[in-house]
């Protein structure tokens, strides 16, 4: 059952792919690696458990992708980090009246 709803999820994401690329990056793209490294690991204990033919590639594929994803977020950051558009400019305080 876990498995069909990262399924699911999987499709859902990828279908929304398009959208995801043409967004501003914000703080808020590291939500996408919890749930992508769960459904990594999801994967690494259905592997180790059910011993699929091609386990240990499947494995492999699996960390490569969790790991380039995570990987690319944290680039994304340093590179927004660099250029001051990481986090929204501070707003001034409202004037006392």
């Amino acid at each position: 059952m876990l498995a069909g709803y990262c399924l699911l999820m999987i499709l859902a994401q990828v279908r929304l792919l398009p959208l995801f690329l043409r967004l501003r990056f914000t703080p808020g793209f590291w939500a996408f690696t919890f749930s992508w490294t769960t459904v990594a690991t999801t994967g690494l204990h259905w592997t180790s458990t059910g011993h699929p033919p091609g386990e240990l590639v499947l494995s492999y594929l699996l960390l490569a992708a969790a790991t380039a994803l995570v990987g690319a977020i944290a680039v994304r950051t340093l590179v927004a980090m660099a250029r001051h558009q990481f986090l929204p400019p501070a707003t001034p305080p409202p004037a006392s009246a």
